[in-house]
């Protein structure tokens, strides 16, 4: 064929696969760009790494979107990964068919409108299908993209501080865990959160490091502007990002004065005792307390594996937990935040279905022991990138630990804290193996004097 004809085959082409499905289009347009800003700056060795990681990341989720296409059941108007992922489809479809002067059902129009799971993930869709038509697979290609994208925004704030091998195995963690890379390509909202959330914290860096005082100010707003997107997103997101900034900065501050970080170690324990003595404040941390138990309480009244924050006493009736001690919330706190680090425990598996989950499970094992060591020695690095990863990480954390209960929930839930906590596990993954391969044992046995000995050991 001539290049005449291979042009005229490349458009035909892309036009039919426009008139199907003009968001995937739009998106696969937007991948080149991504990719060109991703390795710019880069050396040769990092740029092919990078390549390798990004393009097998594109490609398997491609490959996977094709996948549920291809195996739709010709009964139904669109395949699904999640049971969860028919709600937003069937209500932006609603939504947009209104918008547009389409009539639908009373029924319709009722959980159209209905408060339970309202968020402004249904307006983005909602907007977007309005502009290309209905996308139901679209979505999942947008949701890649998504991700991917805040990946790279990550990956560019941390390669500057932390390494090049740091930053690469961190976007490995984040593009080929398997449940991240379910829920990259779902039709959910968490890859839209993830997309905000790495705008925040780029934001969150500019506030502290902008040379101009006006360059802060605009960091500044567009910080509060992603909180409450996050906050329409998903409940908490506003919290988390004033948290996150706030407790990151004040961490950075203190860890690189050695003197006042001693002084505050002694000090902040001392008040926060201090001002537990007070009523006022018990009574405020204790119905926060409550109201964490309220929601760990329905999720372990849901449909499927379930597990127990609580002393048995508070299941058999919700109301009792209003009459929850200080001794019990305080054992409920304690046993959140360990059910979070280890549910669930290889040892309760006791399903096949639950059984194909026990290798992540061990994978995050490892990565959760590796974020001490990447966070010890990134604070003396890089202090004030670290330690809005360390704040944000711990405090969605902890608000996923408390509310949790339900198993496959807080898998998913969990993934939350990966955008945080994947490149302080890469980073201490880098520093453990420099570690050992500079010991001068490593360093004896690996030199040339040596090599006869490595072979016929004395």
């Amino acid at each position: 064929m001539t290049p005449l004809l291979w042009a005229i085959a490349a458009g035909v082409a892309a036009g039919v696969a426009y008139t199907l499905s003009p968001l995937t289009i739009i998106v696969l347009a937007l991948l080149y760009p991504l990719w060109k800003w991703a390795s710019a700056g880069l050396d040769d060795t990092e740029r092919r790494w990078l390549m390798a990681v990004f393009f097998v990341a594109i490609a398997l989720r491609l490959t996977a979107i094709a996948g549920l296409f291809l195996s739709a059941d010709s009964t139904i108007p669109y395949a699904n990964f999640f049971g969860d992922e028919e709600f937003f489809k069937r209500r932006t479809t609603w939504m947009r068919n209104l918008a547009i002067g389409i009539p639908i059902s009373p029924a319709d129009y009722f959980y159209t409108f209905d408060e339970t799971g309202k968020t402004s993930y249904l307006l983005v869709l909602t907007y977007l299908q309005a502009l290309v038509d209905l996308a139901p697979y679209g979505v999942h290609v947008l949701n890649a993209l998504l991700y991917l994208a805040a990946t790279v925004i990550l990956f560019k704030l941390v390669r500057p501080a932390l390494g090049g091998l740091a930053a690469i195995g961190g976007a490995a963690i984040l593009l080929f865990l398997p449940s991240l890379f379910i829920w990259s390509i779902s039709a959910l909202k968490e890859p839209l959160y993830f997309f905000v959330v790495s705008l925040n914290l780029a934001a969150g860096i500019a506030i502290f490091r902008s040379p101009r005082w006006t360059h802060r100010v605009l960091a500044a707003v567009a910080l509060v502007a992603g909180g409450y997107v996050l906050q329409s997103i998903r409940e908490g997101g506003l919290a988390l990002t004033l948290v996150g900034v706030i407790g990151g900065g004040a961490l950075a501050f203190l860890v690189q004065r050695p003197r006042v970080l001693a002084a505050a170690i002694v000090v902040v324990p001392l008040a926060a005792a201090l001002a537990f003595t007070r009523p006022a404040v018990q009574q405020r941390a204790l119905s926060m307390v409550q109201e964490a138990a309220y929601k760990h309480w329905g999720h372990l009244h849901t449909s499927g594996w379930t597990y127990k924050l609580l002393d048995d006493r508070l299941y058999p009736d919700r109301q009792t937990i209003e009459t929850m001690t200080p001794g019990e919330s305080g054992r409920f706190v304690v046993r959140a935040i360990y059910s979070y680090l280890t549910v669930p425990l290889p040892w309760q598996i006791e399903s096949r279905a639950a059984l194909a989950f026990l290798p992540e499970q061990m994978i995050w094992y490892v990565l959760i022991a590796l974020v001490p060591v990447g966070a010890i020695a990134g604070l003396r690095r890089e202090p004030l990138l670290v330690s809005l990863l360390l704040t944000h990480g711990a405090a969605i954390s902890l608000i996923v630990a408390l509310s949790g209960g339900n198993v496959g929930t807080l898998i998913r839930h969990r993934g939350l804290s990966m955008p945080y906590f994947a490149w302080l596990a890469a980073f201490g993954a880098v520093t453990i193996a420099t570690f050992i391969l500079e010991s001068p044992a490593v360093s004896r046995a690996s030199s040339p004097s040596n090599k006869a000995g490595l072979a016929c050991p004395s």
